[in-house]
């Protein structure tokens, strides 16, 4: 949600961060890593887009719903910064969240997307 009303409508990231967490109740620990995920995607982010652009293969960001951009920031974030996750479980949190906002066909896309970036940018770096 965080990262829908930053994309969205440009919010400061801490303003976003402290309206989305108001009433939920959420460990310190927990709240950490949300802030942890939040501030890599914005300080990251063109970084990321540019990847997302490398492998979208003829689909301008600009056409990659809000929702799907998150999904796909978020993700690779994930896989690039931390590599105590495993990449299949990565991948398929970010397909069935996309399931549960999007279509099957944006699913789909976003496995594709981030199975290639995967198996180009991370799995060689791992075997070395």
């Amino acid at each position: 949600m965080c990262l829908y009303q930053i994309d969205l409508v440009g919010t400061d990231p801490d303003r976003a961060m402290k309206f989305d967490w108001y009433d939920k109740k959420i460990t310190r620990e927990e709240k950490e890593y949300a802030v942890f995920l939040v501030k890599g995607v914005v300080e990251n982010r063109k970084a990321i887009d540019t990847l997302i652009k490398k492998y979208s293969e003829n689909w301008e960001l600009s056409r990659i719903s809000v929702v799907n951009r998150c999904i796909l920031r978020l993700s690779i974030l994930s896989l690039q910064k931390e590599p105590f996750l495993a990449a299949p479980v990565v991948i398929n949190e970010a397909v069935e969240l996309t399931k549960e906002f999007e279509t099957d066909e944006s699913a789909q896309f976003i496995n594709g997307l981030l199975d290639a970036f995967y198996k180009k940018e991370i799995l060689p770096k791992d075997s070395h």
